[in-house]
């Protein structure tokens, strides 16, 4: 099987746009927008995305306003902040982020999770046999194979190490690099399913990931299924790994063999 494309896209993007009341029938069309919003070098295509996702969220949001459902946009719609209800731009904002996280991160770490277990047969078979080890390996995975680097702007003068940054400055926070410091964590490079990580592949305070319980819940069922459902996996031979280098980075194609 090709990983990526049975089953690390179709599992998590399923469970979000119907958390979200998207028709899922639309995932490949959704996941275009995605595309050229997160992992294109074209600004006009990455405009256009911008574009489209939008008006399309603000028209789905004007549909829950005139028809509630049980939906997370609808629910979305009866949030309140500071004594008031959200206006719809904020409404917008949340439901933005839900939608590129949801079609983005999760299938992201899948496929650098599974990578690891499909090159390291004995962390595989270590939790094959010991299934309530899933739940700490889930969080060294996210911690030794951080995807995530996040934009920030700078709100008031800093300076760090000798560099200034000013208002208004981007900034990008790479968790993967913050994830293998050996001034925090004992030999980075190395995967220990029992280290107990505290990372920030999540984010961290304020910014700390809206959907991160949903994210490790998702990472853990796919691996205890996948576990329980398959015999022993591995890389195709001879197979070289595509990786996409970007502000979330993917396995693009991760074909898994095994015996029958």
């Amino acid at each position: 099987m090709d990983f990526i494309r049975d089953f690390a896209i179709p599992f998590p993007v399923t469970i979000v746009l119907d958390l979200l009341g998207l028709p899922v029938e639309r995932m490949d069309e959704f996941l275009g927008w995605e595309h050229n919003l997160l992992h294109t070098s074209i600004p006009e295509d990455r405009r256009n995305a911008i574009i489209t996702l939008k008006q399309y969220l603000l028209e789905e949001i004007e549909k829950r306003e005139k028809n509630p459902t049980d939906d997370l946009i609808s629910n979305a719609l009866n949030m309140e902040a500071e004594g008031r209800k959200w206006t719809k731009e904020e409404v917008f904002g949340h439901c933005f982020n839900l939608f590129i996280g949801g079609l983005d991160t999760v299938t992201a770490n899948l496929g650098f999770h599974f990578h690891h277990l499909a090159t390291h047969l004995d962390d595989q078979q270590q939790l094959r046999e010991d299934p309530a080890k899933i739940e700490l390996a889930v969080m060294e995975f996210m911690r030794a194979y951080a995807a995530v680097t996040t934009i920030r702007i700078c709100n008031k003068e800093t300076k760090i190490h000798g560099v200034t940054i000013k208002p208004g400055e981007r900034v990008a926070m790479s968790t993967p690099l913050g994830s293998n410091d050996p001034e925090a964590f004992d030999n980075p490079t190395e995967v220990r399913l029992d280290r107990r990580p505290v990372h920030l592949s999540f984010g961290h305070g304020i910014h700390r990931c809206l959907g991160a319980h949903l994210a490790r819940r998702e990472l853990k069922v796919a691996m205890k299924d996948m576990l329980t459902e398959l015999p022993e996996f591995r890389l195709k031979p001879g197979f070289e790994v595509p990786y996409l280098m970007s502000n979330v980075m993917h396995i693009q194609e991760l074909p898994l063999v095994w015996d029958a």
